[in-house]
């Protein structure tokens, strides 16, 4: 055999080894999952939650790496019609609202599709300094109260909530401010801080139940949460929200925490885009149905997740990677 002849076999051995390597990297490549999960504020529930998720998704199969960033309910919604996120939490009203166009959307967030609801539910939490002359949600507008009351940046459920409160009560921040009231705008953080420092008298947010931010201002200073009246309650119903409670003893530094407090709840819900592939979307659908105990564990949130609850929600369509893991499981005809 002439050296020609050998350095050409050698030569095509080599081809077909880097070709075999390549194939090997890139269906490696094609594997992972690399997905971002727009959570909410750094110090809420919602990014820990995430968080737990990821590192439950990732156990049960290595192959995906989510990274989970801070968010906000409606912002959320923006961020997956634009492509800039694959997963995120919001809430059964804003979702209806992205997908149709509604208020504050101007366009409809199409490409919206649900993986999972019922996870747990974000208690609104109305709460208020305890030397304050107010028992209800009701008496800060019956007695025109001059608060200082903090709640997130505009693009969160809170601060929406917020604004159909004043609506209900058909008062606006405006007049707030000119009986000498203002709104402050901050993080979870900020509002616990801002109210132990004594700048807000109150704040509202939307959490699950037990909030740190709640437990940390309440232990520093005295403060009740506020009931919600049946009238404001049957208002934000029409919005998507729920009864609920906040139950006795959650909060062991909050004044009225002997008592079950009326209040409105949203429940935590996992959208995507129609344009996150089928494939990993039905396999983290299918790691979460198929651990429940040790989703049940991420967070107090999730003790009572049935699955039978995750597919209900209106008028939004599921991703068809978590309708198949939902009709293996028979959970969907």
């Amino acid at each position: 055999m002439n050296e020609g002849h050998t350095r050409s076999i050698a030569w095509r051995h080599t081809l077909t080894v880097a070709l075999a390597l390549a194939a090997a990297c890139a269906s490696a490549q094609a594997q992972q999952r690399n997905l971002t999960w727009s959570a909410g504020q750094a110090s809420g529930g919602w990014y820990a939650q995430a968080s737990g998720f990821a590192e439950l998704v990732k156990i049960r199969d290595p192959h995906f790496n989510i990274k989970t960033v801070p968010g906000a309910a409606y912002g959320n919604m923006t961020k997956l019609q634009q492509g800039e996120t694959d997963l995120a939490w919001s809430l059964p009203p804003v979702i209806a609202a992205a997908y149709n166009g509604g208020e504050p959307y101007k366009d409809k967030q199409s490409d919206i599709r649900l993986v999972m609801t019922g996870l747990g539910f974000v208690h609104t939490q109305f709460c208020v300094a305890a030397d304050s002359p107010v028992n209800s949600v009701r008496e800060i507008f019956e007695k025109k109260m001059p608060l200082r009351i903090g709640t997130a940046h505009p693009g969160g459920s809170d601060e929406w909530e917020l604004r159909k409160i004043f609506e209900f009560y058909k008062t606006t921040y405006a007049d707030l401010q000119n009986r000498g009231g203002k709104i402050v705008f901050g993080s979870f953080t900020d509002m616990s801080s801002q109210y132990r420092a004594r700048n807000i008298e109150a704040f509202i947010l939307n959490n699950a139940v037990p909030s740190t931010d709640i437990e940390q201002a309440s232990r520093e200073r005295a403060m009740r949460i506020l009931p919600m009246d049946e009238q404001l309650l049957k208002y934000l119903g029409g919005f998507g929200l729920v009864r609920a409670v906040v139950p006795g003893g959650s909060y062991k530094d909050v004044v009225n925490n002997n008592l079950d407090i009326l209040t409105a709840a949203m429940a935590n819900t996992i959208v995507t885009s129609e344009k996150v592939p089928a494939e990993a979307i039905y396999d983290f659908t299918k790691i979460l149905l198929g651990n429940l105990d040790a989703l049940r564990k991420i967070h107090p949130a999730f003790k009572d997740f049935d699955p039978r609850d995750a597919v209900k929600l209106a008028n939004v369509p599921l991703h068809p990677g978590a309708e198949k893991a939902y009709r293996e499981a028979g959970l969907i005809k």
